[in-house]
């Protein structure tokens, strides 16, 4: 099997979000970043140290989905609403159950949401955008059935 057939693919994913399941057609800045400082130590001239900062902001994920008439579970993700039982992120191999990748992040907390510009002139779907502020991903890679 040639390792480009176990190359994840970015269209199958499953976003559950304080335990539920919900679907969105798309999901940006899966992500986490760490500051770091510079010290330089007085005397040594060759090198110098990479000190972790305090962290000063969130990450921030952004999910999108269209609007669709008697949507109930979906309305909750105001801004405010905090995701108390955290986000799972799973991305999906194009056959079986089992994650290629998981992103999960502990807490999160709805900051914004948005939806697209209201056109009388266009007929295209009305997508809301969600973001969510969150304390840092962690990434799970499944090895299984890869062969490297």
């Amino acid at each position: 099997m040639a390792v480009q057939d176990n190359l994840a693919k970015r269209t199958r994913f499953q976003v559950i979000l304080d335990g539920m399941p919900l679907g969105f057609s798309k999901v940006s800045n899966i992500s986490t970043a760490m500051e770091f400082e510079t010290v330089v130590e007085g005397g040594v001239n060759d090198r110098v140290h990479y000190l972790q900062k305090p962290r000063q902001s969130m990450d921030k994920l952004t999910l999108e989905y269209g609007i669709a008439s008697g949507e109930l579970l979906r309305t909750t993700l105001t801004a405010g609403y905090e995701l108390k039982n955290g986000i799972i992120i799973m991305v999906m191999p194009e056959t079986g159950m089992i994650p290629t990748a998981t992103y999960q992040a502990d807490w999160g907390v709805v900051t914004k949401w948005e939806i697209d510009t209201l056109d009388a002139t266009s007929s295209g779907l009305l997508v809301k955008k969600v973001e969510i502020s969150h304390n840092g991903l962690s990434e799970t890679i499944n090895k299984i059935g890869l062969s490297l």
